[in-house]
């Protein structure tokens, strides 16, 4: 008899965002795109496969403990960033308890860089390094851990490793369509600020980054990039939409690295007559786009596009090894404006350097820039980054404690050059007043919100929203 699988998003929702500035606009839950990569070879195998996500449900704690004692898995799948880590944690924990014999495996970011640490303050028993699709289906077959690359597992109280290789998937076109059929698609909803229309999904087109931020964890696919073919790509666009999906949201890391290739998907998409938003929620490089591919983009569905800038000083993007200029970052913006696309900007508060006139900086640079949308977050050293590494070594890390590692809401995690955290919090909800609460972008705000029939929802973020 086949193996049962039972794949745990946990309930991260309030734990990450529950003073994020963010809040308002963000959707409880989507489909967990790399639940569904997982389970796509072991459906093809005959494995029987279950997702639950406890993001959708108010009892997270009664539905996890009532689904074990239904589905009686022999192996459950989890994942995790180092801010959610304690959740996998503790859902481990509850599925020991209620089936003993269960093998736990778990990957993601923050399992890859601490292997070792996880394993050893958790039920968990088997923690898979880097990419897991091919390595989780072996596991799920039996196949003896010390053969299986790249994994680390509990032997006897101690813990091992097999042979730590390269096995990133060169050919990202031989992987089987996401199974997002195991999810009750149509549970997930967003604003409209968030997503023209639900549900959504998320696509991967490439795996890899060959930048090198120094505050960027690439563990898991790596600095090589790797790339799906045009034509795979918009065939797995019309499989989403054939699902039920409404909408598209790439999370590439560098969707547009190859802009011919970016080219080439959206014309494909003209070719074969698709209509539907997509947005490349990934991020798209400021030096990685031309007037000819943001109009093709546009043409396609593209309606809106995020720029990574980091920072209003090119001193500190020269510090944390951004590779971009300031003068990039406003054509890109500039263009894109041009092309009739929604701009979104991404800035980052407490970079390596930062001082307080940094600061004034990004905020001044991102009024001149003046986007639809912005977004402020709080610097923070993940496990694998290099900027963990050297503040480990400059004994600078204050905590290791992972819950303290908060998107929105971190508490003294580590020394800085110069601001205190103190100052930081300041700064994080200023930043944001300063940009969104100036007379002229809530003109412009109300203006277009009216024309696109978004009033009641950019009015619910204003309201919602923790200013001061």
């Amino acid at each position: 008899m086949k193996k049962k699988v039972l794949l745990i998003n946990s309930n991260y929702f309030d734990d990450v965002y529950g003073e994020s500035k963010q809040r308002a606009v963000l959707p409880r839950g989507i489909p967990v795109l790399g639940f569904a990569c997982l389970a796509a070879p072991l459906v093809k195998s005959g494995f029987s496969i279950n997702i639950i996500d406890l993001n959708l449900f108010d009892n997270p704690e009664e539905i996890l403990a009532a689904s074990l004692r239904e589905l009686r898995p022999d192996v459950i799948g989890l994942t995790a960033t180092t801010a959610v880590v304690h959740k996998i944690v503790d859902i481990a924990k509850v599925a020991r308890s209620i089936i003993p014999n269960v093998t736990i495996v778990a990957g993601g970011p923050h399992p890859t860089a601490v292997p070792d640490d996880l394993l050893k303050n958790s039920q968990i028993d088997i923690v898979v390094s880097g990419e897991g699709d091919r390595i989780f289906k072996s596991i799920v077959e039996g196949q003896d851990l010390k053969v299986i690359p790249n994994i680390y597992y509990k032997v006897n109280g101690r813990i091992a490793h097999s042979d730590i290789l390269d096995t990133a998937i060169e050919d990202l076109d031989s992987l089987e369509f996401p199974a997002y059929f195991l999810y009750d698609i149509h549970k997930y909803t967003a604003s409209k600020i968030f997503a023209r229309k639900s549900p959504l999904a998320f696509i991967e087109t490439s795996r890899g980054c060959y930048s090198h931020c120094v505050y960027c964890n690439k563990n898991i696919h790596g600095y090589k990039l790797r790339q799906k073919s045009p034509k795979r790509v918009v065939d797995e666009m019309e499989y989403l939409l054939k699902l039920g999906f409404k909408e598209i949201h790439i999370i590439d890391d560098v969707f547009t690295a190859d802009m011919k290739r970016a080219y080439e998907i959206c014309e494909e998409i003209l070719r074969r007559g698709m209509k539907f938003p997509w947005y490349p929620r990934g991020g798209i490089r400021v030096d990685r786009v031309n007037k000819e591919l943001l109009r093709i983009m546009k043409k396609s569905g593209c309606y809106r596009v995020p720029f990574g800038i980091e920072s209003g000083s090119q001193r500190v993007l020269d510090a944390i090894k951004k590779r971009i200029t300031l003068k990039q970052a406003e054509n890109a913006v500039r263009i894109a404006k041009e092309a009739g696309l929604e701009v979104e900007c991404y800035f980052m508060i407490g970079l390596p350097t930062e001082t307080e006139k940094d600061i004034l900086s990004s905020i001044s640079f991102a009024k001149k820039l003046d986007p639809n949308y912005l977004k402020f977050a709080i610097t923070l050293p993940f496990p694998g980054t290099e900027m963990f590494d050297e503040m480990v070594k400059g004994n600078r890390i204050k905590s290791f404690n992972w819950p303290d590692y908060n998107f929105s809401a971190p508490r003294n995690v580590y020394e800085h050059d110069t601001l205190s955290w103190r100052r930081i919090d300041y700064f994080y909800a200023k930043c944001h007043r300063d940009f969104y609460l100036r007379p002229s972008y809530i003109a412009k705000s109300l203006y277009r919100s009216i024309r696109s029939g978004q009033f009641i929802e950019h009015l619910q973020a204003l309201l919602a929203t923790r200013w001061f």
